[in-house]
């Protein structure tokens, strides 16, 4: 029997003989949760079925074991893609990390099993160690070995980049067959939220009307709207309670800031989201509408105010997020601009932010906070005058980072030192359990199907599998990207105690010259980066490195 500790870092594919570099130890700051994997591999003249019980213990820490898994790669990227891949043909992919409960676990002859150890270490936590054994079934050590953790009496710095994962209603009522805001729903949603918030979610996409997001023209998602409309003559009566039950919700799951569903259709603001009104369910404005429709601003005249006075009794006006549009592009400027004038008077200097590529839209002021392509962040970074965001979707396939399945981890753990170095207020992605193919013509199966039915590269319109019970199923892409926060914060903490200059130090001297297209992908280097930091950091409390 082998047993080897690896890296987080590195995504082991199906079949691969080769062992990888062997992790000597970890390190962790309080508060920081630090991960690694568990290699398990026999002879195959040992037996034909070999059944493993594992025991991972860490005094005055806790500890919480994954099983991983592998799903299909069926689209790992489009032909003229670039930077590093894993694979550019279909494959097999490790992803899905379900939680270990105690079961015995089968190795196989024909591949490795793989084990995730997240460790949770506390505030004013002291050097410990991670305890591993394998047992068989009877409880007899196969294998055993110790982990030391070094744990760095300092704090990570407080969270003050946003962190968006758009979460989608509708997904959960599809897979779970829950009414949506019905108690069911709640209770899967708020487990989704509590694993976004655990993984540095900390901002949520609300409805408070049926997003219109990634639909083909004239097309619906499932009505998915908090605030319950009615019009009597003239006039228009707004309930916010199911908005105030979903706010108050999310908060105590650890979500933070609330993004607004954009009031205007998808690429371009050509027509207002769907409006239903009560008690029918009939659309009071859509897609029969234009953008500019005089009575759906008469009809934001009237909504806004009370909205912002709903926000403010929940206590949450300073942590409101607005959208106009999703993805307008340079022709939908002046378009852009109508809409925004429907909106800004009234949602008192709270942020307008949308996904851009175009920097007109945040020359002209139209956005207060543009979040830009990756691949378009240049000169966004060059005229910057204010707040800056970013974003990554199917498109970021050339050089810059992402979650696909195919890439390598590093390509998104990277973005913790980008984003600290360019000093960037927010990072962005749409999909964090879109389970529908392309446009949401049909729900698909993540577990079968990751490509959204050949819509997207694997891995791109979700971070989270269903699981049993109504409980997510994290990804290794969602673990790393957690650790890209958490970089960003050491950094950060670093800061505050030697200087900007010390933190930029450590990412020049062990990552390189990094920018959005210009970054190692070898995870030994983010390994050595990451312990650069937590020395230094080490250094500012007089006490000495462990060598």
């Amino acid at each position: 029997m082998k047993l080897l500790f690896i890296s987080p870092l590195e995504k082991h594919l199906p079949g691969t003989q080769k062992s990888p570099t062997a992790l000597a130890g970890l390190q962790a700051l309080w508060g920081e949760t630090v991960s690694f994997q568990i290699l398990c591999r026999f002879d195959p003249e040992e037996a034909d079925r070999l059944y493993i019980l594992p025991q991972v213990t860490c005094p005055g820490c806790r500890v919480q074991v994954f099983r991983q898994e592998v799903v299909p790669c069926t689209f790992p990227c489009a032909p003229n893609a670039s930077g590093a891949y894993l694979t550019r043909k279909p494959a097999l992919m490790p992803d899905p990390l379900l939680p270990w409960n105690g079961e015995l676990l089968r190795l196989r002859a024909d591949r490795d099993r793989l084990l995730w150890v997240d460790v949770q270490v506390p505030y004013g936590a002291a050097d410990t160690a991670v305890e591993v054994a394998l047992l068989d079934r009877s409880g007899h050590p196969l294998a055993r070995q110790t982990l030391p953790l070094q744990v760095v009496p300092v704090a990570l710095a407080e969270q003050t980049t946003r962190h968006s994962q758009w979460f989608y209603a509708d997904c959960l009522c599809q897979r779970y067959g829950c009414g949506m805001f019905s108690e069911e729903f709640y209770r899967i949603a708020a487990a989704y939220w509590r694993c976004a918030a655990e993984h540095g979610v900390d901002t949520l996409l609300t409805p408070v009307f049926t997003p219109s997001l990634d639909v083909e023209p004239g097309g619906q998602r499932m009505r998915g709207q908090l605030v319950r409309v009615e019009r009597r003559g003239d006039d228009y009566i707004f309930d916010f309670a199911e908005l105030e039950r979903w706010v108050r919700t999310a908060r105590d799951c650890g979500i933070g800031w609330f993004e607004i569903a954009p009031f205007f259709t998808q690429w371009g603001a050509k027509h207002p989201v769907t409006v239903y009104a009560e008690p029918d369910g009939t659309p009071l404005f859509g897609w029969q509408n234009p953008a500019d429709d005089p009575e759906y601003g008469r009809f934001l005249a009237a909504l806004l105010p009370r909205l912002m006075d709903c926000f403010t009794a929940l206590g949450v006006r300073d942590r409101v997020l607005f959208h106009i549009s999703d993805e307008p592009s340079g022709e939908n400027l002046e378009a852009y601009r109508r809409a925004r004038a429907k909106i800004e008077p009234w949602v008192g200097g709270s942020p307008i932010l949308d996904a851009l590529s175009d920097p007109a839209f945040a020359r002209e002021g139209l956005v207060t906070v543009p979040v830009a392509a990756e691949d378009y962040l240049a000169p966004f970074l060059r005229r910057r005058t204010g707040p800056l965001w970013t974003y990554s979707c199917c498109c970021q396939d050339k050089k810059v980072p992402n979650v696909f399945l195919s890439m390598p981890l590093t390509r998104a753990r990277v973005l913790g030192a980008l984003l600290y170095k360019e000093q960037l207020d927010g990072y962005l992605r749409w999909g964090y359990n879109f389970w529908f193919s392309q446009f949401s013509l049909r729900p698909i199966d993540p577990w079968q199907n990751t490509d959204a039915d050949g819509g997207f590269p694997s891995g791109d319109a979700f971070l989270v599998y269903p699981g049993q019970g109504g409980e997510p199923v994290p990804s290794l892409r969602l673990k790393t990207l957690r650790d890209a926060w958490q970089d960003l914060r050491a950094l950060q903490a670093l800061e505050q105690r030697a200087g900007r200059a010390a933190a930029l130090d450590c990412i020049r001297q062990h990552l390189g010259p990094v920018s959005f297209t210009r970054y190692p992908a070898d995870p030994a280097r983010y390994q050595a980066f990451r312990q650069a930091v937590n020395d230094r950091l080490l250094q500012t409390t007089g006490k000495q490195e462990q060598v």
